[in-house]
């Protein structure tokens, strides 16, 4: 008898979780957050084209933003707004594309700028230089979070059981020669996208 006990609570709790879903209605997909660029103080800016082919990666209703500030002194960084849709294939960390891409990736690490945590990477290709690349994910609740398991998990909870499809936008910035704290400076100035 005892040896049913654990196969008839797993049935019991799998039938109740398929009746609660049966009656789920479907979710809502929300609004995105505002995704205006933002004038940096020391910066002139200009937009730049997303080609065809990262489009055409990415789902249909995937929304991306593209800016390039250049400093008084010619640094250079690179503004990448993600907005997601309604597919989860809309957002990945780019953890999983950048390796593929031919990145080597090195020296993972969290900063605030602003009041808001960024994940920096180091990327390496070959002999090009490296480049410094920070991240972070905000929706539309203006929950924020570099991390992507955070991302992931928020989504699921509001997906099933708010019954709402939360709209991220991940912010992506990439700069060439630029130490942690010429980025850092940088991001601070970014709050007008990423909240803060």
């Amino acid at each position: 008898m005892r040896g049913l006990l654990i196969p008839a609570a797993a049935t019991a709790l799998t039938a109740a979780f398929m009746v609660f879903q049966a009656n789920t209605p479907e979710p809502v997909l929300c609004e995105p957050p505002p995704t205006d660029f933002p004038e940096v103080a020391g910066y002139s800016s200009e937009g730049v084209e997303v080609g065809a082919e990262e489009r055409a990666a990415l789902p249909a209703d995937t929304e991306v933003l593209r800016r390039r500030y250049t400093g008084e002194a010619g640094e250079l960084f690179t503004v990448t707004l993600v907005v997601s849709g309604r597919s989860k294939r809309s957002i990945h960390r780019p953890e999983l594309c950048m390796p593929a891409q031919g990145y080597q990736m090195s020296r993972p690490r969290t900063a605030a700028a602003g009041g808001v945590d960024w994940r920096l990477v180091t990327l390496d290709r070959g002999g090009a230089g490296s480049v410094t690349l920070a991240y972070t994910f905000r929706n539309q609740a203006d929950v924020r979070t570099c991390s992507h398991l955070r991302r992931i998990f928020t989504d699921v909870w509001d997906r099933s059981v708010r019954g709402r499809i939360d709209r991220w936008v991940m912010a992506e910035v990439s700069a060439t020669g630029a130490d942690d704290g010429a980025m850092l400076r940088f991001l601070a100035g970014l709050k007008g996208v990423v909240g803060g």
